[in-house]
């Protein structure tokens, strides 16, 4: 039988109207800024069961598909399905993510798994096609083969946000970007890894205005990857200059020819150069804007181009002093060779698959580090009211209060009712070409209360 139906159910009525039956008794909006107060637990803990504290969101089945599945206590095995690009130019980037999330998975089940029930992964090519993410989602959606899932990219989050969230299958620690999903109200069932484009990019403007102290005005010229996710870096930057004295000069589009893009640019005469793109074409325009001899003032890369050893050494000194903001502590960076949390990582990543592991691959570690969060949102569940549970997964991640070992110091992953966003601290960095390594610039930027509110930002926001 059929875990969840998806057949027919969306034409009946609206989308937006089964999503909010889909809804737990919280209805805070990732932007609204309030509600008040902090999630419960820490890391690996709990929610309490006696009470319920001020800004804890409680999950609801009740106009579940198939509230039964979604209340069934996880036995045996719980399986992640993760559908990505493993096939084509980015599934080395992919395939390392999720070796990397195997990996920690692999660590978890030597100490005898969650209460006894192993880690596993499924995985499904999508290409990075929406249509094809969407596709593999509803075949595990209706096989009932695995008990959450995760994707790449905003434009694939966009084909199954709405399927999944009728199923309330927990979505979780997608590598996107966009805020839409980041509406409690609307998406309960999902959360997003990456830092908020709200968030990221009200941190790049802090980077960008500190870099021409004085400035009446900063002009900057936009590359953007044709996807979802270079179009919701875009509208991040697009709110976050509102009242500055930045101003977006031109948007040019990253196709198929770098150097073109290159040019286009560089014609703006804009003093920076923003990079609202994915991997590797954080890299690809860095080369082509150095083999016509283009340097502007200033270039920024989005996060999830940041691996110095993929992203920026192999362009040598055309590299040097891009800028970027980050939350993860990078491998083979000489400030974290003491550091206990990245040395811990490597030792265990070495130990437990010395064939496969890749310790000093960003991509790799930032794998490791989602499975980690995973495994502290999985023991949590375990512990609480719900159990292992659907439900309890999901309601686990939507509280989650944890400090991941891999996260640059002062920077911490917290979720409740009263937001999504997961990240709100970011540190800047610039690259080195000579180290071939990050260097911190400057103190860790905190975007919280200029997106929340200063009263809402509390318990380490």
């Amino acid at each position: 039988m059929k875990r969840r139906q998806l057949g027919l159910i969306a034409a009946a009525v609206t989308a937006g109207a089964l999503l909010a039956a889909c809804s737990s008794g919280g209805t805070s909006s990732a932007g609204g800024g309030t509600a008040s107060g902090s999630s419960s637990g820490g890391s690996g803990s709990s929610p309490a069961a006696s009470a319920t504290p001020a800004g804890f969101y409680s999950m609801s089945t009740a106009d579940c598909t198939d509230p039964a599945q979604a209340t069934k206590k996880i036995t045996g095995t719980l399986t992640l399905g993760w559908s990505g690009p493993f096939s084509g130019p980015i599934s080395p980037f992919a395939d390392a993510v999720v070796q990397g999330a195997r990996d920690r998975f692999a660590l978890q089940n030597q100490a005898g798994g969650v209460g006894g029930v192993k880690l596993a992964i499924a995985t499904k090519d999508d290409q990075f096609n929406p249509a094809q993410t969407k596709a593999n989602v509803d075949g595990w959606i209706q096989s009932g083969s695995v008990q959450a899932v995760t994707e790449f990219g905003s434009g694939p989050l966009a084909a199954v946000a709405a399927d999944q969230n009728l199923a309330c299958l927990p979505n979780l620690f997608v590598n996107a970007t966009d805020d839409t999903y980041r509406d409690i109200s609307k998406y309960p069932w999902t959360t997003e890894f990456l830092p908020s484009n709200t968030v990221e990019e009200a941190a790049e403007v802090k980077v960008i205005e500190a870099e021409f102290p004085g400035a009446s005005t900063i002009t900057v010229a936009v590359a953007e990857d044709s996807t979802g996710s270079g179009q919701s870096y875009l509208d991040g930057l697009q709110d976050a200059v509102k009242g500055t004295n930045v101003t977006i000069k031109k948007v040019v589009s990253f196709g198929t020819d770098p150097n073109a893009t290159a040019i286009s640019l560089q014609q703006t005469g804009a003093d920076v150069v923003f990079g609202a793109l994915v991997v590797p074409e954080c890299l690809q325009l860095t080369e082509a804007m150095a083999k016509i001899g283009y340097s502007p003032k200033l270039t920024v890369q989005a996060s999830n181009c940041g691996s110095a050893s993929l992203m920026f050494a192999p362009a040598g000194t055309a590299a040097n002093g891009q800028k970027l903001v980050f939350w993860e502590k990078d491998p083979g960076n000489p400030v974290y060779a003491k550091d206990p949390g990245y040395q811990a990582y490597v030792a265990d990543a070495t130990k437990i698959d010395p064939a496969h592991a890749q310790p000093d691959d960003t991509y790799y570690e930032t794998g490791w580090m989602i499975a980690d969060m995973m495994v502290n949102g999985f023991q949590t569940a375990a512990a609480s009211s719900l159990g292992l549970t659907e439900e309890g997964i999901m309601q686990a991640a939507r509280n989650q209060d944890y400090q991941p070992p891999l996260f640059i110091n002062g920077i911490k992953w917290i979720m409740n009712a009263n937001e999504a966003y997961g990240i709100m601290k970011l540190q800047p960095l610039v690259y080195s070409a000579s180290s071939k390594s990050f260097n911190y610039d400057g103190s860790v930027i905190d975007t919280c209360a200029g997106i929340l509110g200063a009263a809402d930002c509390t318990g380490g926001l």
